[in-house]
């Protein structure tokens, strides 16, 4: 018998989708970053490429590969991220004001991104162990519950925009296992709830979060009134919002954007949390828009792999990458005007 091609059912638009949008990503990083004179900084879309060459081996590894095997083994994925989260905690090294990355010489990762995985594998092992209770309440609790674990460790470090991805991860598995309409308002509730009260209570009553560090409430109180730090985070915002507004319909051209070339928009930051405005700079409305119509579109194939999956795992693995992968996509072009820089 002719053994089946392990490339038969590629989904090949949701491929080239990826690797288009990693592409742009690496381009505009370059136009962010090759004028500095820092040599970490210049050679971050080198390092980002890297990235990108070694994601694709993993694609490819996970996509010919059982993933049957990988969620049997969920409680080891899942154990082993915690166990990255609490050596960071003791061994990691501190970036940004927060604690979140283990490095090795030249090579660095964060823990909280393996552990974005290792809770979809886990967890997902977790609602195959109550598929026949899947509609009952106390399934939504024992998920969230298995969330909060990674976001309190990921609070200690504090990476708060890291630790917002798993209930919106939970909301997705509860999604697509089909659990009951009314269930799924738990944590979808529970994080917009989270988030309001940090928004009243740092942005209207000026108070500070405990758990947050000076830095991160800063952000958070600037982002409703930018005067209170007119040359620290509200002078970022600011500019971000100029460098959005100046590239019109079409942009200035590549690396023709003038707030990121003449460090309008710090070059430490252009590059990662205020990528979007470099993009919007110098590639204008439509390239803009272009990125999230692909990044829309990619969603959209998340989805339309998890609905043509043949079993419940397939369903819970593409339900619980869609969501956090949206709240992603919506991050960057929203922190100048819709929420804050909270990371």
């Amino acid at each position: 018998m002719k053994r089946a091609s392990p490339w038969r059912g590629f989904h090949w638009p949701s491929f080239f989708l990826m690797l288009g949008l990693c592409t742009v990503g690496v381009l505009v990083i370059y136009s962010a970053t090759h004028s500095s004179e820092q040599a970490d900084l210049k050679n971050a879309s080198v390092q980002q490429a890297a990235w990108v060459g070694l994601g694709l081996a993993f694609f490819f590894g996970l996509a010919f590969s059982d993933y049957h095997r990988w969620v049997s083994q969920g409680w080891f994925w899942f154990g082993g991220g915690i166990f990255l989260l609490l050596a960071v905690l003791i061994f990691g090294r501190e970036v940004n004001g927060a604690k979140s990355w283990i490095r090795f010489g030249p090579v660095g990762f964060q823990p909280a991104e393996v552990m974005k995985i290792a809770f979809l594998v886990g967890a997902t092992a977790l609602l195959m162990s109550f598929r026949e209770r899947m509609e009952k309440f106390r399934t939504v609790l024992a998920l969230v519950g298995l969330a909060l674990v990674p976001i309190f460790l990921i609070l200690k470090q504090p990476d708060l925009g890291s630790a917002a991805v798993f209930l919106p991860m939970a909301f997705g598995l509860l999604f697509a296992g089909g659990a009951r309409l009314r269930f799924l308002l738990v944590p979808l509730g529970a994080g917009l709830a989270g988030v309001l009260a940090i928004y009243l209570w740092v942005g209207h009553f000026g108070k500070e979060i405990p758990f947050l560090k000076t830095y991160q409430n800063n952000r958070i109180r600037t982002f409703f009134d930018p005067n209170l730090d007119p040359l620290g985070s509200g002078w970022t915002i600011r500019q971000s919002i100029i460098a959005i507004g100046s590239g019109g319909f079409s942009g200035k051209g590549f690396l023709r954007g003038d707030q990121n070339l003449y460090g309008f928009l710090p070059k430490n930051i252009a590059y990662n949390d205020f990528i979007f405005s470099v993009l919007g700079e110098e590639w204008g409305f439509l390239g803009g828009g272009l990125l999230i119509l692909g990044q829309a579109a990619l969603l959209l194939c998340i989805a339309w792999i998890g609905m043509r999956a043949p079993d419940l795992e397939g369903r819970l693995l593409a339900g619980g990458a869609a969501f956090p992968f949206l709240l992603s996509a919506m991050e960057e072009p929203s922190w100048p005007c819709v929420w804050p820089r909270w990371g």
